[in-house]
């Protein structure tokens, strides 16, 4: 692909990852817009390294508190870094397993198009502010059950469909379980992390499989762009939400899904 195409899908997955309104939608209908060829499994995967490391990258210390919770993660002797980590745990499994089996079977092309899209962004927009829209009896994010957890982890399965918003739907649902703005974005990007890497191993095993495929500057200038506009967007949300509640990015997602339903016809 030529270079700006690159940067441009770069920006986009940067900014869109973590931010509630869909990456996965933005990618899809971005070569639609722009007039160029779809990026390709090789960029695709490198867009979301990029993400991943960011959010990596921001959180360094809680991701470090996790790695030194693990040898006491079976013990009796706990702490709050080992609760987090199970948190972190009991959330993934849903999409291990089914996302997996969508992914397994193939399914997933099925969604892939503009009607869903527009709906789903409009629909899981509002879904968004009903959830966002109250802030009182906030509860944290430790003192909640595993149940309520594992049903915030089965929430993000629905972010298979394209404009549902992986960060989106696990905002959401945390909110629903009057968690507070900061923590409720703060556990969708650490969440991201296991999700991330799960979802670009088997494509990456893929690409390393193929003897002909070489990682070139196109791919590293993907990594490096997705890398520095997703720094970006979580200093932006971490800060926004510490006083601001979603709407702007509610109006934006029915005005983005309307767009689409009207490409759509």
């Amino acid at each position: 692909m030529p270079i700006l195409p690159i940067i441009i899908l770069g920006i986009i997955q940067g900014i869109t990852e973590f931010l509630p309104i869909s990456s996965s939608a933005h990618l899809i209908i971005a070569p639609y817009l722009f007039n160029f060829e779809n990026q390709g499994l090789v960029i695709d995967v490198c867009l979301h390294i990029g993400t991943l490391l960011a959010v990596i990258f921001y959180f360094k210390k809680e991701v470090f508190d996790y790695f030194m919770a693990i040898p006491k993660l079976f013990s009796s002797d706990s702490n709050q870094e080992t609760r987090n980590l199970k948190n972190l745990i009991v959330a993934t499994i849903p999409i291990v397993f089914v996302g997996g089996l969508i992914f397994l079977l193939d399914l997933t092309h099925l969604l892939r198009n503009f009607q869903v899209i527009g709906f789903a962004t409009i629909f899981f927009g509002i879904l968004l502010y009903f959830a966002d829209i109250k802030d009182s009896q906030i509860n944290e994010l430790s003192k909640i059950s595993y149940k309520q957890i594992f049903i915030i982890g089965c929430s993000q399965i629905l972010a298979i469909i394209p404009g549902t918003s992986r960060a989106g739907i696990i905002y959401t649902t945390s909110r629903f379980y009057k968690i507070s703005r900061v923590e409720a974005a703060k556990f969708s990007m650490l969440l991201s992390i296991p999700t991330i890497l799960i979802s670009s191993f088997i494509p990456l095993i893929e690409i390393l499989d193929k003897k002909n495929v070489i990682f070139t500057s196109d791919a590293i200038a993907a990594v490096l762009v997705a890398f520095i506009t997703a720094m970006f967007a979580i200093k932006f949300l971490m800060k926004w939400v510490s006083s601001h509640t979603m709407l702007p990015f509610v109006i934006y997602r029915i005005i983005l899904g309307s767009i689409i339903l009207i490409l759509a016809l």
